[in-house]
């Protein structure tokens, strides 16, 4: 107990929140998956059976480059930095050729390793209004 009771405590280095912010924006801005993503990222596509690891994923966005849909962005990004630096929430939200009714949210997780961001989960998902809820559960009966 002694021993535990006369350590110093560990200096608290305060987070510039706002750089860790520009700095993912920046990452945003012309990510690059195959070196943003974590070795063990997850990644959940629309569909409930989509559960992607990297290179699934990386396999995934290979498949359809040729065929990738226009986005349009709908709101602006947001980014939430954990207190301690650490990790942080981004989500952004866009309307694509894909679906141009329903739009389309994607959250990412990152967290940093080594000094620098990281993707270690994306999800993907149609967001519908909720006025548009009823409308397509009858469209689907």
């Amino acid at each position: 107990m002694v021993i535990f009771a006369c350590q110093q405590t560990p200096k608290v280095v305060p987070v510039d929140i706002k750089a860790e912010e520009a700095a993912l924006n920046k990452i945003m801005d012309s990510i690059d998956f195959k070196s943003n993503l974590t070795e063990d990222a997850l990644i959940c596509g629309t569909d409930p059976s989509e559960f992607w690891n990297k290179q699934q994923f990386l396999e995934q966005l290979e498949q359809t480059k040729d065929a990738a849909p226009e986005f349009k962005s709908i709101g602006d990004r947001n980014i939430k930095v954990a207190p301690d630096g650490n990790s942080a929430i981004v989500v952004t939200q866009y309307i694509t050729s894909w679906s141009p009714k329903i739009p389309w949210r994607q959250v990412y997780h990152f967290v940093k390793t080594n000094d620098k961001w990281m993707i270690q989960f994306i999800n993907i998902a149609f967001i519908p209004k909720n006025e548009d809820i009823q409308k397509i559960n009858e469209a689907i009966d």
